[in-house]
């Protein structure tokens, strides 16, 4: 299971602001010293799931959870207050972090083959590439994405090939009939 807040009721008050997708949209905060988070009500519609699916999903054991925490996932929830400009009263939010968020929609889009994660790496790579050249091109410090690049290459083959092995695993026990199904075995790179 996945860290909770140690102390459910210390609520950190945020900014709430939202990205629109196609389908749906990401709900992104920002706390006082400038740390940014993203909701998990959000991230699990984002990716065609329920506004539970996260909070479910992280709430049990499976192998899901543990593929996902072999990725260096936390998935350390915490609690943002936000505080609405008119008279309504203010709303609590669960969040976890950007990082988290990032190897959640990895981990659902080359494991699972979740075409709206793919799409959302794909949208997320493109306009990171355009800042990594703009950065160049102004003479900034490209550093932070050899820091990304360290950080994600984390994943051993190893670990991937034993999370793509327990998969075709479950595929197989709950799809006997079908033992014509041949699975790619070379994992693919991650990078």
């Amino acid at each position: 299971m996945i860290a909770r807040d140690t102390q459910e009721f210390e609520v950190i008050k945020a900014v709430r602001a939202v990205i629109p997708l196609e389908e749906s949209t990401l709900d992104v905060y920002m706390l006082p010293a400038g740390d940014k988070r993203l909701g998990i009500e959000g991230a699990g519609i984002a990716l065609g799931y329920t506004e539970r699916w996260f909070y479910d999903s992280t709430s049990r054991k499976s192998k899901w959870l543990e593929g996902l925490k072999g990725t260096g996932f936390k998935g350390t929830q915490q609690s943002l207050e936000i505080i609405p400009h008119d008279d309504r009263s203010p709303s609590i939010f669960r969040t976890i972090s950007i990082r988290d968020f990032i190897k959640l929609v990895t981990y659902e889009a080359i494991i699972r083959k979740n075409i709206k994660a793919i799409i959302l790496l794909a949208s997320f790579a493109e306009i990171g590439l355009e800042k990594v050249i703009e950065d160049i091109f102004a003479g900034r410090s490209i550093e932070f994405l050899l820091e990304k690049i360290v950080h994600y290459s984390q994943w051993t083959y190893e670990d991937l090939e034993q999370v793509l092995s327990e998969n075709r695993a479950d595929v197989k026990a709950l799809y006997p009939w079908c033992e014509s199904i041949q699975f790619n075995e070379a994992p693919h790179s991650l990078i």
